[in-house]
């Protein structure tokens, strides 16, 4: 099963070009228009029968062979090309592209290495070799090679797609923006463009330019899978579930076993709304794939989370444990257990190095500016439903979860540097620049005359004395929920897979100590106000609890705050569903209809009070 989508960047077929037109060019070129793969392998192999040294028929018919998975036949046809035309550079490349269909990426960017040796400016070949670097890991050696593709020829719009990609791994999001911008002008038909453009500007918080350019993808290509994916996600972030359904749905037709729409679908069908469609039952599809031993196990935690937000939402309590557990298995044999060393001992470090006295001592850091305000607590302690009362005042703004914080505190570092000691390397210059940098990114798409403007970003937790230097007025808002509550809400969740404590509830317990002794520490030693929010006393008393945070916050108390499930705002977090609907308390205590069937949550926590 799969795990998701991603765009072919070396492609199966290359359409002819050149003096070779009709009528064999002719035809085949339109079989591969039609995606008539069939009709393809006739029209070679008929060539073949009349001449038997066609170059471009054994080029085409080696990838065609390697496309439908017939290795030696795929090998043996692009090897004959490269023997009857040595020193044409495409046959070279188009072996190297059968290398790469096979999954020999090193043998593929050996042929593209000898294709662009053959002929140095064969943009091409430095296009694929970019890819197949980027393939292996080799992200500098990637660069470089598509950069020189783009030397060449500067109007490579997919080159410039694959550029955008590694930008995006490297962190480089407004260079991968242009990158994206530049292939959307050279080639505005590609629907792949448009796709990857709104997955960037949706991280970004701009969901609905995103679903835009989605929708224009799928006007493209309506086959486009990533463009059904994404729309998918986007809706789901405006909490458009039955478009989101419906996305999903159009995924599944055209690939039953994508592992990410299927969960994602799952876990937001409607409890009235039956789970088969197109005379498929997707839950049962789903169940037997989470029990496939030929199912990969990132696959299985993508389909497994999904199983258990529709059987906990249908209150089938036995079964969304046993379902949790499975996928919490699946995601912890590819993530791995929590590095409880190395969390106690970053703890210990920020402990001792971030003291009162230490502030004291840098007082004169960082920008005045009082606007920043940082939501902060475990995931699933409250901090979208904070945010979303927040943000249903006109003065006030949630910009969601962002990046920025940790991204500049990891720019500061260098290679032999711990990311505790990001606030220990500031000075007075650098705070301010960086205070600078972070301001930009906060207030993007941000209304004017917002007076503070939320950073929902929960593990921010340990990075204020980062914030403390850069922003010494802003605020803190900390939320807090029964831990045991808590860490079922995790577990339950696709959280990515970096997130090694979330999948054991004995590590989710070691992880909340630490966390509960950090928040002790920030309390004494936090030049920064600090307003403690329990989930449990919101949800009971919204108004009360709303008024605090308002007047915490320095405005005017405004009713709106009590109608915060009409914020029609993007909400890009798990609980995007919970924080459209009008306050509730069933949450609460949610752990005690399930410690029946998970023991193990009670035990990890029985030392730990709320």
């Amino acid at each position: 099963m799969e795990t998701g989508d991603h765009p072919p960047e070396l492609n199966a077929t290359v359409p002819l070009t050149g003096n070779d037109r009709p009528p064999f060019a002719v035809a085949l070129n339109a079989a591969l228009d039609e995606r008539d793969i069939d009709k393809a392998f006739r029209i070679c192999l008929q060539r073949l029968e009349v001449d038997p040294d066609n170059v471009e028929a054994y080029r085409h018919l080696g990838l065609l062979y390697a496309a439908d998975g017939k290795r030696g036949a795929a090998l043996a046809a692009a090897k004959r090309a490269c023997e009857v035309a040595p020193d044409d550079p495409v046959c070279k490349s188009d072996l190297g592209r059968v290398y790469a269909l096979l999954g020999d990426m090193m043998d593929a960017a050996r042929c593209f290495t000898e294709a662009v040796g053959i002929d140095v400016r064969f943009a091409e070949g430095w296009h694929n070799l970019g890819t197949a670097y980027k393939k292996l890991g080799r992200r500098q050696e990637a660069f470089g090679a598509l950069k020189n593709a783009l030397i060449i020829d500067a109007t490579r719009a997919e080159t410039y797609l694959n550029l955008a990609g590694l930008l995006i791994d490297a962190g480089q999001f407004e260079d991968a923006l242009e990158a994206l911008e530049r292939a959307a002008k050279h080639d505005p038909d590609l629907p792949q463009v448009r796709s990857r453009l709104a997955n960037q500007l949706s991280q970004k918080g701009k969901v609905k330019r995103a679903e835009t350019l989605f929708r224009q993808s799928l006007s493209m290509d309506p086959g486009h899978i990533e463009g059904w994916l994404g729309l998918g996600q986007a809706l789901e972030d405006l909490g458009e579930a039955e478009g989101a359904c419906s996305a999903y749905r159009n995924v599944l037709r055209r690939r039953p076993n994508h592992a990410k729409a299927l969960g994602n679908f799952l876990s937001i069908v409607s409890k009235t709304e039956s789970p088969v469609t197109d005379g498929v039952d997707w839950l049962d599809f789903a169940e037997r794939a989470l029990r496939n031993d030929k199912t990969s196990d990132e696959a299985k935690a993508l389909v497994g989370y999904g199983l258990v937000k529709f059987h906990d939402r249908r209150n089938q309590i036995a079964a969304a444990a046993e379902t949790g557990r499975l996928a919490n298995a699946a995601r912890r044999s590819v993530s791995g257990p929590l590095d409880r060393e190395a969390l106690a001992k970053r703890v210990d470090n920020i402990i001792a190095t971030y003291t009162s006295d230490f502030f004291m001592d840098r007082r004169r850091l960082g920008l005045g500016n009082d606007q920043p305000v940082f939501i902060v607590g475990l995931p699933r302690s409250g901090t979208t439903l904070t945010e979303q009362i927040l943000s249903a005042h006109p003065l006030l703004h949630g910009a969601g979860e962002l990046p920025d914080l940790g991204r500049l505190a990891t720019s500061v570092l260098g290679e032999n540097e711990a990311s505790w000691q990001a606030a220990l390397l500031l000075n007075e210059n650098r705070s301010r620049l960086l205070a600078t940098d972070y301001l930009k990114a906060l207030r993007d798409g941000t209304p004017k005359e917002r007076l503070r403007i939320s950073d929902k970003s929960p593990l921010n937790f340990f990075q204020l004395a980062f914030a403390a230097l850069l922003f010494p007025n802003a605020r803190v808002v900390h939320c807090r929920r029964d831990p045991r509550d808590n860490a079922l809400s995790i577990w339950m969740q696709n959280f990515n897979p970096d997130q090694r404590y979330a999948t054991d509830f004995s590590d989710l317990a070691f992880f909340h100590a630490q966390y509960s002794r950090l928040m002790d520490h920030w309390r004494e030693n936090l030049p920064l106000q600090i307003l403690d929010m329990p989930y449990e006393k919101t949800v009971s008393n919204l108004e009360s609890q709303s008024r605090r945070l308002i007047d915490f916050l320095g405005v005017p108390w405004n009713k709106r705050c009590l109608e915060f499930h009409n914020n029609n705002r993007a909400v890009q977090t798990p609980s995007r569903w919970q924080v459209r609907q009008p306050i509730y308390t069933r949450a609460v205590g949610r752990w005690e209809r399930y410690v029946e069937h998970l023991p193990d949550l009670e035990t990890a926590f029985a030392d730990l009070t709320p």
